[in-house]
Formats: structure tokens, C-alpha cells, sequence
């Protein structure tokens, strides 16, 4: 008997610390939403597609990693 509240102990944890790491994680990805559509807008305003220069597309994802970076996240 005692086994069995163990593990009915090590189970109820074992799922209150998944919900709580999917909630975390969700947050995550709402936080690396923004951060991705700021990144994006910011790129474009720098190297709009008329741009003078060279290779506009090299800039952006230039300006679009650094930016992702200065957050604290992988591009």
C-alpha cells in the first residue's frame, strides 16, 4: 500500500510539472511572436525592397539576427 501512494505522489507531480513547463513554454512562444514580427518590421524598415543597396535581402537577414539576438533569442 505504501507503493502505491508513492506512486500515485510521483505521478501527481510528475503532471503538475508538465502543465507548468507547458505553460511556461507558451508564454515563450507569444514573447518569440512579437519579438519575431518587431525583428521582421525592423529589417524592412532598414533595407525597404527599392533599396540602393547591393543585396537587400543579405541586410535584412543581417538586421533580422541581430535584432532576434539583442533579445536573447535564436533567429
Amino acid at each position: 500500500m505504501k507503493d502505491v501512494k508513492r506512486y500515485f505522489i510521483a505521478t501527481t507531480l510528475g503532471l503538475t510539472a508538465i502543465a507548468f513547463a507547458s505553460q511556461a513554454s507558451a508564454q515563450n512562444t507569444a514573447q518569440r511572436d512579437a519579438a519575431i514580427t518587431e525583428c521582421i518590421a525592423k529589417a524592412q524598415k532598414e533595407y525597404p525592397d527599392g533599396s540602393a543597396s547591393g543585396d537587400v535581402g543579405a541586410n535584412r537577414t543581417a538586421v533580422y539576427k541581430t535584432c532576434m539576438a539583442s533579445k536573447g533569442l535564436n533567429p
